[in-house]
């Protein structure tokens, strides 16, 4: 067995009890499909005696009372079991994917469409495989049931019938072959329309703006025509073995006839022994074709477990410690010594960085884009780790404290904010545990956010929509600052939070943001810098290197780097 079907079967023995039941339900069922071409024999031959028939008719609707109610627990049972198993799956996914880091989200090739294929489609495909789980192990038992049926009836017949079966399965097996080809290409093929498809929904304003819609759409087609060709290869394959079983099935049962009558007419066979072999022939149809398409269907399914598995056995590249040692509460500094970083490990983005910040200081970082500005703040909330060099807390290695710890102790409020789809005191709580609406309304208060919340339908219980599409720019960043008020951590990340906002919001966020900073140790990444004059420190960056750093007076007098860029923001 294929390691991915392996991880399949152990996450389908966490419902080992209910595995139980389809099992048992399955093995009745087989019993009485096995049993009823001689009871259909025995009826046959009581033909000639009402009485005798009316004594064992009982018999008969016990058997298909027994058979169908068997055959609803096993199938509904086993279909549960694939839900849960599937919903499980989507847990793991998600599970996996907001905790691996973000070089990982940042490089992965089919980008977050790529990742929710694997989270639906291919967790869909499982999941029809895993519904006809419970044929793979019913069919077979009916199968060997039936032939020991047969067996009974017409032992030398029932032998030159089972010459079929090895055709029957060298076909089968070069068919599955194809299907594991065509499946793994067309669940890539899918991945790419997925993707193409989440773009069109998040750039759908640039989209408009340029027209691109013909592009947008040209691009979807050719993608789906390719992945229609190869669900066409993979139906062709699936589709063909019926009709062939049924095809071979006719011809066994016009030999059988012709078998069973020559027999009658030399007196050495009766009717009841024809009626018994017919009906089990046509019943062993069925669990062949039930084999069959499950047999198919778990090729597919290996390919989606393949990828589904292999993604949760993905390594985040950023080690958490099993035995964290306990983040310092006096902390007197945060030190960068000498890192270097890169995203691809070629272009270093911070070249031999190294920086002392005191508790309670605001840092500003100023430069280009690309200079390691954000970086610098990144590293410290670990969403990556330098190639080499350490930041510590005093003398502490922040790598020997857990992660979610180390980002208790941060706060990040960014230009692109982003707002779950719920209430606005869901999303200003969103980085504590606890619920406190005393607490929340005085935050709302200090970012400044109150006096719009308050206007709002349903005040502090207004949904702000996917995203907080339902506010405007100064008003998500209002509650931003808000929901860090709330967290209280010690470390503050502004990652040029007012540099997309007009005049009026940048006002009013700002002064959330004064009081925001007061008695923290503070981070700026700044775009604007008439908003940093009163930086305790102005560190200049260019190409990952510190060119310049002091306060916005030192820097002024110096007339280099930082002179040039504020005199080209302030001149008119």
């Amino acid at each position: 067995m294929s390691p991915e079907l392996k991880s399949v079967i152990s996450d389908l023995w966490v419902h080992k009890k209910k595995l139980a039941i389809v099992a048992v339900a399955g093995i009745i069922m087989a019993l009485c499909k096995g049993y009823l071409p001689l009871f259909i024999q025995q009826m046959v031959s009581y033909s000639n005696s009402t009485e005798k028939l009316f004594s064992i008719a009982w018999i008969g609707l016990a058997i298909a009372f027994v058979m169908t109610s068997s055959r609803y627990l096993h199938i509904f049972t086993m279909n549960v079991i694939s839900e849960n198993v599937s919903q499980t799956l989507r847990e793991k996914l998600q599970r996996k994917f907001i905790h691996l880091d973000l070089k990982f989200h940042n490089k992965y090739a089919s980008g977050s469409g790529g990742l929710l294929s694997r989270a639906f489609f291919d967790v869909r495909t499982i999941q029809d495989g895993l519904r006809l789980f419970a044929d793979f192990f019913s069919a077979p038992l009916t199968f060997i049931f039936l032939i020991i049926a047969l067996f009974k009836l017409e032992w030398r017949l029932t032998l030159y019938i089972l010459i079929a079966a090895p055709v029957l399965a060298i076909l089968l097996k070069q068919v599955s072959k194809g299907i594991r080809k065509y499946s793994l290409m067309g669940s890539e093929q899918l991945e790419k329309i997925t993707s193409t498809i989440k773009e069109s929904l998040d750039g759908v304003r640039t989209i408009q703006s340029f027209s691109l819609q013909t592009i947008l759409q040209k691009k979807l087609h050719d993608q789906g025509q390719n992945y229609v060709g190869m669900r066409k290869k993979i139906h062709a394959r699936i589709e063909f073995m019926g009709p062939f079983t049924e095809f071979l099935a006719t011809i066994i049962v016009l030999g059988i006839v012709f078998y069973f009558s020559t027999k009658i007419s030399k007196g050495t066979s009766d009717t009841g022994q024809l009626m018994g072999f017919i009906t089990a022939m046509l019943q062993i149809n069925e669990p062949i074709k039930k084999f069959q398409e499950a047999y198919v269907r778990i090729q597919e399914t290996r390919i989606s477990a393949h990828r589904i598995y292999s993604m949760l056995e993905e390594k985040s590249e950023l080690e958490n410690q099993t035995e964290p040692t306990a983040i310092p509460t006096n902390w007197s500094q945060i030190e960068y010594k000498n890192i270097h970083f890169s995203y691809d490990d070629k272009n270093e983005l911070l070249k031999n960085f190294s920086l002392k910040i005191k508790r309670g200081q605001t840092v500003a970082f100023v430069g280009e884009s690309g200079s390691g500005k954000s970086t610098v703040a990144n590293l410290l909330a670990r969403f990556y780790d330098a190639q080499s060099g350490e930041i510590l807390f005093d003398d502490q290695n922040i790598k020997k404290f857990s992660l979610q710890e180390l980002r208790k102790n941060i706060s990040l409020v960014s230009q692109e904010v982003f707002l779950f789809s719920d209430s606005i005191e869901k999303n200003i709580q969103a980085g504590s545990d606890v619920f406190d609406f005393n607490k929340i309304q005085s935050c709302a208060k200090a970012a400044f956010a109150d006096e719009f919340i308050l206007r709002l339908p349903e005040k502090y219980k207004t949904n702000v929509g996917e995203r907080g599409n339902l506010l405007s720019g100064g008003e998500k960043q209002r509650v931003a600052i808000a929901r860090a008020l709330y967290k209280d951590s010690a470390i503050l990340i502004l990652d040029e939070a007012t540099s997309a906002l007009d005049s009026v919001s940048e006002e009013q966020v700002q002064r959330g943001l004064d009081i925001l900073m007061k008695g923290r140790t503070t981070f700026v990444i700044a775009h604007r810098l008439s908003t940093i004059q009163n930086a305790d420190l102005i560190v200049v960056m260019k190409k990952g290197l510190i060119v310049e750093s002091g306060t916005h007076d030192e820097l002024m007098n110096l007339k280099t780097e930082y002179h040039k860029l504020f005199t080209s923001q302030t001149k008119v």
